[in-house]
């Protein structure tokens, strides 16, 4: 093994390790009440150490988002892989996007609410490459849903998918730490596969 490979490896740890410190952070005081000293604290590094890393808060928080929009697209591609019909695929996904909210809640929280509790000020401190970026994967994630709805008009596709997505947020941002989520999470699969497969 290299010098090079080893050092690949241990700045791949140490992103890894700095990307687990930040997140809680990010979730606990938002994206604007953050900082990187705070971060670097946590991380156990110097703050000139941290920048080494990652040049700034923004670039940091774009890679916890595209991390977790990963994440989030293997585990869809992964339900429907080998799944034949589209109602079996529909309900492989919906099943994975609710068990990513409840297994992985510091990334969905990350991805669906942050920005959205932030407003602005966190989406327009992205550069247009990370918003493109991330635009892209969240397309990647709804053209994975898309192509199980074939069946509706194409015009409503776009509706469906985004109505899908919206609700299914909803559902696991009020009921995910619930006793009840598992039976929740049931009946909004079924009105949903109902609903989108009766006509």
């Amino acid at each position: 093994m290299g010098t090079q490979d080893r050092r690949f490896r241990e700045a791949t740890a140490r992103r890894q390790m700095i990307l687990a410190a930040a997140r809680p952070l990010f979730l606990k005081n938002g994206f604007t009440a953050t900082t990187m000293p705070q971060i670097a604290a946590v991380a156990e590094l110097a703050p000139g150490t941290l920048y080494l890393y990652y040049p700034s808060k923004i670039a940091l928080y774009a890679e916890l988002l595209n991390e977790g929009y990963d994440i989030l697209i293997d585990r869809l591609r992964k339900a429907v892989k080998g799944k034949g019909a589209a109602r079996a695929q529909a309900t492989a996904l919906v099943e994975a996007f609710l068990k990513f909210a409840q297994e992985s809640p510091d990334y969905f929280d990350t991805l669906f609410f942050i920005l959205q509790r932030e407003g602005r000020s966190a989406a327009q401190a992205l550069a247009p490459e990370q918003l493109a970026g991330l635009r892209q994967r969240e397309e990647v994630c709804k053209s994975l849903a898309a192509t199980m709805l074939a069946h509706l008009p194409a015009q409503r596709r776009p509706a469906a998918v985004e109505a899908v997505w919206t609700m299914l947020a909803g559902l696991a941002f009020f009921y995910r730490a619930d006793p009840n989520f598992a039976a929740v999470g049931r009946e909004a699969k079924r009105l949903l596969i109902t609903g989108l497969f009766a006509e």
